[in-house]
C-alpha cells in the first residue's frame, strides 16, 4: 500500500488542471479574463417626455377641453389626473401651492386617521404647509388630541407631539395665562378716531359729489355763455336796423312799467316843429315795439357793480326800476333798472347768487349723505 502513494499523489496532481480547465470551458469565457464592465447605455435612466400638446396627453377632447379650462397645461393635466384628482379639485389645489404628489399625500393622510381630532380640525393644509409641519407631523398632533392653533402655540413653545400628549394641556394654560397677563399690562386706551379709516369711508361719496359739483358748474356756465352771447349778438342786430326796429319778445308776468320814456330833459317847448314832427313819426313805432316786446334787455354778470350802466346808451345816469323781480325762495337773482338818459328799462342777472345757492343745497346733500353713510357703518 505504501508502495502506491506517490503513484496516487502523482495522478492527483495531474488531474487537477485539467477539472480548472473544464470548469473555464463549461463558463464559456477563459478563466483569467475579468469581467467585462456595463457600457453607459445600459446604466443612463431614460429621460421622462414632456408633454406640450394636448393631443400627446392621451385624453379625450372634452376631458383636455375641461383641464384647459381650469387653466392646466398638458402636462400638468396628466400629473393630475394620474394622481387621481378631478379638474375643479386639482384647480384648488394647485392655487394653494401643493403640487399633485404632495397634495395626495395630504389627503390621504387625513384619510387614514380615524382620531375625533381630525374631524374637529376645520383648518386647511395649505396653514400645516405653511407654518413647516408635514402630513406625518399633523396626524402626531392629531393623534395627541391638537388642532391646529394648539399644536401651532406648543411647536412654537419647543413641545414634541409626545410631549404634548402628556403635558400639553397644562403648558396651554399656562402660555394663555401668560398671554393675559401682558393683555391686562397695556393700558387701556380709548379707541382713537382714525383719520384714514374714515376718509376710506366717505372717499367715494366726496368725490362723487365733487364731480356732480363740477359737472353742474359746467353747465350752468355754458348756459350762461351761450345766453350772453344771444344777448350780445340780439343787441347787435338792434343796432344795425336801427332805432325802431325790435324783436318781439314774450311778455314777462308783472311787469306794468312802460318799457321807455321820454327823458326829463327833453321839453316839447325847446323842439323845432319840423323836428318834432320827425321825432313823432320816429318815436311812435319805436314806442309801439318797445311795448310789444315787453322784457327788457338783459346782461349778465358774475359780481354786481356798484355803479351800473345802461346796456342802451352806456350812461351811468341810472335807477332802480318799479318793476318788481321774481325771487325764488326770497333770493333776488335779478335786478331791474331805468335809464334816466335813454329812458330805457333794462336788467342786470347775476351769477353770485345762483352759484351761492347751488353750491349750499351740493354741500349739505353731500354732508348729510356722508354723516348718514358714517353712522350706519357703525364706526
Amino acid at each position: 500500500m505504501k508502495a502506491h502513494l506517490p503513484a496516487i499523489a502523482v495522478l492527483i496532481a495531474l488531474a487537477s488542471p485539467i477539472q480548472a480547465l473544464s470548469a473555464a470551458a463549461d463558463n464559456g469565457r477563459p478563466a483569467a479574463a475579468a469581467p467585462a464592465k456595463p457600457s453607459v447605455d445600459d446604466t443612463a435612466l431614460t429621460t421622462p417626455v414632456r408633454i406640450s400638446r394636448w393631443e400627446d396627453s392621451g385624453l379625450k377632447p372634452q376631458v383636455a377641453q375641461e383641464w384647459a379650462s381650469y387653466g392646466f397645461k398638458p402636462q400638468e393635466a396628466v400629473d393630475w389626473l394620474g394622481a387621481s384628482f378631478a379638474p375643479v379639485v386639482a384647480r384648488t389645489w394647485a392655487d394653494k401651492g401643493f403640487d399633485p404628489q404632495e397634495a395626495r399625500n395630504w389627503l390621504d393622510s387625513a384619510r387614514s386617521t380615524t382620531t375625533l381630532m381630525a374631524d374637529l380640525d376645520r383648518s386647511d393644509p395649505s396653514e400645516w404647509k405653511r407654518e413647516g409641519f408635514t402630513p406625518a407631523d399633523r396626524l402626531a398632533w392629531w393623534e395627541a388630541g391638537f388642532g391646529f392653533e394648539d399644536a401651532l402655540q406648543l411647536a412654537r413653545s419647543g413641545m414634541s407631539p409626545a410631549e404634548a400628549a402628556w403635558h400639553g394641556h397644562e403648558k396651554l394654560k399656562e402660555l394663555r395665562a401668560k398671554s393675559a397677563a401682558k393683555t391686562e399690562a397695556q393700558p387701556a386706551a380709548a379707541p382713537a378716531l382714525n383719520p384714514e379709516a374714515i376718509w376710506e369711508i366717505i372717499a367715494p361719496h366726496v368725490k362723487a359729489a365733487g364731480l356732480a359739483a363740477l359737472a353742474f358748474c359746467a353747465v350752468l356756465a355754458a348756459y350762461l355763455l351761450r345766453r350772453r352771447s344771444q344777448m350780445h349778438r340780439k343787441r347787435s342786430a338792434d343796432r344795425h336796423k336801427g332805432p325802431g326796429a325790435h324783436h318781439p319778445a314774450r311778455q314777462e308776468p308783472g311787469v306794468a312799467a312802460p318799457i321807455s320814456e321820454a327823458p326829463a330833459s327833453a321839453a316839447p317847448e325847446s323842439v323845432p316843429p319840423s323836428q318834432d314832427t320827425a321825432a313823432n313819426t320816429t318815436s311812435v313805432p319805436d314806442q309801439a315795439a318797445q311795448k310789444r316786446s315787453g322784457r327788457p334787455a338783459r346782461r349778465y354778470a358774475l359780481i354786481r357793480s356798484a355803479n351800473p350802466h345802461c346796456i342802451h346808451c352806456k350812461s351811468t345816469n341810472v335807477r332802480t326800476s318799479r318793476i318788481q323781480p321774481h325771487k325764488f325762495a326770497g333770493i333776488n337773482f335779478t335786478e331791474y333798472f331805468r335809464c334816466k338818459h335813454c329812458g330805457k328799462h333794462f336788467a342786470i342777472v347775476s351769477y353770485t347768487p345762483i352759484l351761492l345757492v347751488a353750491g349750499s343745497i351740493i354741500l349739505t346733500l353731500t354732508a348729510l349723505t356722508v354723516g348718514l353713510l358714517y353712522a350706519v357703518s357703525g364706526k
